[in-house]
């Protein structure tokens, strides 16, 4: 396969690996010590006397064990399975079969298992923590909304995260950010108050909104990677600008409410909408105090919000800077 990489954006996703690592070492070393200064009160936990040392080793413990006990469900979680999507051969979809079989040809990867999900929203979504293993799948909704050529970009840009070992990458950056929040969350519901629980609750929940930011960072330049992946594959950016623009006015027609596909979110072409806002809170009733100050503060938080938060936080660049790269690609290509 005849593409590689843009520097700037191999370059940022060591940075980013590199942080992230940085960011989980700090976070399992500061849990430890936790665990070691509180070994007085770890110990009435167990019904045994511990010392600092011995603390520190089972907070290191638990982290190892937390993180391989994540690491056998990542390898379990399945598009196909989640979005009820059935494999499905040539004869059912003779096109789709066609151009996946073309573009794993032209990328040198073995030809992935195909499946369909009846859904109406267009998405499209490679798994697998390898080629070998690899699945595609895409909805009714994306084969229904793409011409040939369209769908065909697509599958390129699909492939070219097969090539690229996204799957694998994003799924070994999420395990740390899950076993974090997924302590924080125990702790939270725990009922305890002690301080040992409110520090690492505490820390946990900071480490993942740090780690948050870094993999959603990741995240964007992979999909940049992608996109241009693709275009090398069909030697056209036109087609993938063109398909972008299909499935971004699509998508924004039937959002996502499942937790577990939104989960999924980051490994599509396009991301889930977040749907429209909620019906505007009427009180008849007194108000209670302060109300006036209610509808400032909420809209600074949704400004700060649109503004910061969503755009550090997106698993995807904005589809128009998508398009425009693409555009601009392609008016590269037509003046060599």
């Amino acid at each position: 396969m005849n593409w590689s990489l843009d520097r700037d954006l191999r370059r940022w996703m060591v940075l980013t690996l590199l942080a992230l690592a940085l960011a989980t070492l700090v976070f399992g070393v500061g849990l430890a010590f936790v665990l070691a200064w509180g070994a007085t009160w770890l110990a009435g936990v167990v019904g045994h006397p511990l010392s600092p040392l011995a603390a520190f080793g089972l907070g290191a413990l638990a982290t190892v064990v937390g993180g391989v006990v994540l690491v056998y469900r990542a390898l379990q979680r399945d598009a196909a399975e989640t979005f009820d999507a059935e494999a499905v051969g040539p004869d059912a979809y003779p096109t789709l079969h066609a151009a996946v079989t073309r573009m794993a040809q032209a990328a040198d990867l073995p030809t992935p298992s195909i499946h369909v999900a009846d859904r109406e929203r267009p998405f499209a979504m490679t798994t697998g923590l390898s080629t070998a293993d690899a699945r595609l799948v895409v909805s009714t909704g994306l084969l229904d909304a793409l011409d040939e050529r369209e769908l065909e970009a697509v599958v390129a840009h699909e492939l070219a995260h097969v090539k690229n070992r996204d799957a694998t990458v994003m799924t070994l950056v999420e395990l740390p950010l899950s076993s974090a929040r997924g302590l924080a969350k125990g702790l939270q519901h725990s009922g305890g108050v002690h301080f040992v629980l409110l520090a690492v609750a505490a820390a946990s929940y900071a480490f993942w909104g740090v780690g948050r930011t870094l993999v959603a960072s990741l995240s964007r330049s992979r999909e940049l990677a992608a996109d241009r992946g693709a275009t090398a594959l069909l030697g056209d950016a036109a087609p993938l600008a063109s398909a972008l623009d299909t499935l971004a006015a699509d998508g924004r027609t039937t959002p996502e409410t499942d937790a577990r596909e939104n989960a999924l979110a980051a490994l599509s072409v396009v991301p889930a909408d977040r749907g429209e806002p909620g019906p505007k809170l009427t009180y008849e009733k007194r108000r209670p105090i302060l109300w006036g100050l209610r509808l400032p503060v909420r809209r600074a938080r949704r400004a700060v919000n649109v503004r910061y938060v969503r755009p550090a936080l997106a698993t995807h660049p904005a589809t128009a800077d998508r398009v425009d790269r693409l555009r601009a690609l392609e008016r590269e290509q037509l003046t060599r």
